[in-house]
C-alpha cells in the first residue's frame, strides 16, 4: 500500500524547468553528443504541435522551457513558440552554440521573451575547442562575439562546458575566459557516454576512470575561486568541498521532451527502457502523472550494490545520479563509477 508521505510529495510534483530538444538537427557534429544531433528529421513535431503542448505544459504549471537539440536556432519557428510561451506564463532559456547567434537573431530572441542564454564552448583557443566540438576558428570567434552581443542585450550568460579528460588541463583557462567574458556563471558538464559520447574512441578520450585525481584537483580549485559563479552538473557526482549530492530531480522538478514527442524523465536517462510516453499518443498531463516518470527519482537506495553502500559518505550522496551511473555500467543498482569522494578519501589515507 502507497504510504501517506509518498502520495502528499507526488501531489505536489511540479515541472520547475524542463528541457525541450526542439529539433535535432545541427550545424555542428560533436563527437560526444548526447542527443546524437544530425539532420532534421522527418517526424520533428510541427509549429501548431508545439503550440498544443505548451499549453498542456501551462496547465501541468511548468515553470521554464530550457530550448535546447540539436541546434535550436535552426527552427525558424523558435521566438514565435518563445512568445508563445510567455502568453501562456512559462519563461525560456535557450541552449545554444551561438555559431548562428548574431546580433539580429540575439534582439529577437529577447524581443520574444528570452532572457537567458546557455553558449556551449568546449575549449579556451579555436584549437582546443575545434577538437572537442569540430568548430572552426571562424565559428569559436563568432561564439566568443554571440557571448559579448547577448551581455550588451543585458541577457544572463551561462557558459557551458563539457570537461572530460582530453580538455581536463584547459579547464582553468575556461574559467579565465568566462570571467574575462564577464559571464554570469560557468557550468562544467560530466562526460557520459551517451548519444554519439558511447562510442568507444570517444570513451577513450573523455572518460575519467583512469585519473580521477587530476579531476578532483581541478574541481577543488575551481570551487575555491569565488570571483565567479562555477558549477559542476551531475554527471560528476559528488564535488568538494562538502560532497553532497542533490536530491534527484527526474520526473519530479523535470522532464525531456524530444523533437518527436517522446518524454523521459531527464536528459540523463535517453535510453529506450526510460521512455515514459510520446506527446503525440497520450497527453502531456497523463505523461507527466505516470508513476515512470518518477520511478528512478524513487529509486530505493538501499538496493545500490558495490562500494557505495560500504561508503561513510552514502547518507549525503545515496549513491549520487542514477541515470550517469547507468550510462556507464547499464545497471541502475550499480555503485557510482566516478566518484570523487572515494578519490579524496584515499588521498587522506595515503598522505
Amino acid at each position: 500500500m502507497e504510504n501517506r508521505k509518498d502520495m502528499i510529495s507526488r501531489h505536489k510534483r511540479k515541472p520547475y524547468i524542463i528541457g525541450w530538444g526542439i529539433t535535432s538537427q545541427c550545424n555542428l557534429s560533436c563527437p560526444h553528443c548526447f542527443s546524437a544531433a544530425a539532420k532534421r528529421p522527418r517526424d520533428e513535431m510541427t509549429t501548431d504541435e508545439c503550440k498544443r503542448i505548451i499549453d498542456s505544459m501551462a496547465r501541468i504549471e511548468v515553470g521554464v522551457i530550457g530550448w535546447t537539440g540539436g541546434e535550436p536556432l535552426l527552427r525558424e519557428d523558435l521566438e514565435e513558440l518563445i512568445d508563445y510561451a510567455r502568453q501562456r506564463g512559462i519563461k525560456s532559456s535557450v541552449t545554444t552554440n551561438a555559431v548562428l547567434l548574431d546580433l539580429k537573431r540575439a534582439e529577437s530572441l529577447v524581443e520574444a521573451g528570452n532572457r537567458a542564454i546557455q553558449i556551449s564552448l568546449d575549449g579556451s583557443t579555436p584549437e582546443k575547442n575545434g577538437r572537442m566540438r569540430l568548430a572552426t576558428e571562424e565559428e569559436f570567434y563568432k561564439i566568443i562575439e554571440a557571448i559579448r552581443i547577448c551581455k550588451n542585450l543585458n541577457c544572463r550568460v551561462l557558459l557551458a562546458t563539457l570537461l572530460g579528460r582530453e580538455n581536463l588541463g584547459d579547464g582553468l583557462e575556461m574559467i579565465k575566459l568566462a570571467k574575462r567574458e564577464g559571464v554570469d556563471s560557468i557550468r562544467f558538464c560530466g562526460y557520459t557516454p551517451i548519444g554519439r559520447g558511447r562510442r568507444n574512441d570517444i570513451k577513450k578520450r573523455l572518460c575519467f576512470s583512469e585519473n580521477l585525481e587530476d579531476l578532483l584537483h581541478f574541481a577543488k580549485k575551481a570551487q575555491a575561486d569565488c570571483s565567479i559563479i562555477t558549477e559542476f552538473d551531475s554527471g560528476f557526482g559528488p564535488v568538494p568541498p562538502e560532497y553532497k549530492f542533490h536530491r534527484c530531480r527526474a520526473g519530479v522538478e523535470t522532464f525531456y521532451l524530444k523533437g518527436n514527442g517522446d518524454v523521459y524523465p531527464c536528459t540523463a536517462l535517453l535510453h529506450r527502457q526510460f521512455r515514459v510516453g510520446n506527446i503525440r499518443e497520450n497527453l502531456l498531463e497523463k505523461i507527466w502523472n505516470s508513476p515512470e516518470m518518477w520511478a528512478v527519482s524513487d529509486f530505493p537506495r538501499d538496493e545500490v550494490e558495490g562500494a557505495c553502500r560500504t561508503c561513510d559518505n552514502f547518507a549525503d550522496c545515496r549513491g549520487a545520479c542514477r541515470g550517469t551511473t547507468f550510462a556507464y555500467t547499464g545497471d541502475l543498482k550499480a555503485s557510482f563509477p566516478v566518484c570523487l569522494y572515494k578519490v579524496a578519501r584515499k588521498t587522506a589515507v595515503i598522505k
